[in-house]
């Protein structure tokens, strides 16, 4: 539970060698190029139905962007691929929501989505740029999910504005990732274009 803010990594596990806790928060990606990094809780946890609620902060926001992740590896420091595919892509047995910057294969510069097994996270995808929401803004934004087993629904609130967005995914996550726990966590990536991007705060709890 790091509903306060991150005062240290402890029970953390970081995969690449940008993440780290800066101020209070959990820095994914630091600014520079060509740059995957992933944070996981470093236990399993339940989920078969869970809340996940996070606020995130994207400074500088070029590219690329970063995903709530979902997996059922042996070890909690799993990461995929940099740039386009947000340190993601290249995870097995896994389920991602993105939050992304860049417009690699026609996401546009600001969209969401689910993907699973570590497939590329760019289509399909949701487009968030007539929703009030815009991932460029600098503004504190906060994710509040619900997952009842069926379907896992994601809601996006700038919190500056006001404006938010709510999406519901039909996923069998249990299934996808291979049993009724897994690691969850956070990846990032950064390309030619970059962005300092900084989770705030975050709690998860199974249900």
């Amino acid at each position: 539970d790091f509903s306060g803010g991150f005062v240290n990594a402890n029970g953390l596990m970081f995969g690449g060698p940008n993440v780290t806790i800066a101020g209070a928060s959990l820095l994914l990606t630091d600014g520079g190029n060509g740059e995957a990094d992933s944070a996981f809780f470093m236990s399993p946890v339940d989920v078969q139905s869970f809340t996940n609620d996070f606020s995130f902060q994207l400074t500088n926001a070029n590219a690329d962007g970063f995903t709530f992740t979902i997996h059922g590896g042996n070890s909690a420091s799993a990461l995929g691929s940099a740039g386009g595919y947000l340190g993601y892509a290249g995870i097995p047995n896994s389920v991602a929501v993105k939050f992304d910057l860049y417009n690699n294969a026609g996401e546009g510069t600001d969209s969401t989505g689910i993907y699973q097994n570590g497939q590329s996270p760019m289509t399909p995808f949701v487009d968030l740029s007539s929703t009030g929401i815009n991932l460029h803004s600098g503004d504190i934004f906060q994710v509040h999910m619900v997952y009842d087993g069926t379907n896992l629904t994601v809601t996006i609130t700038d919190t500056v504005t006001n404006a938010s967005f709510s999406h519901s995914y039909a996923v069998n996550i249990p299934q996808t990732v291979g049993g009724p726990t897994a690691f969850v966590g956070f990846t990032a990536g950064t390309g030619g274009l970059t962005a300092s991007q900084e989770i705030l705060n975050w709690k998860y709890a199974s249900m």
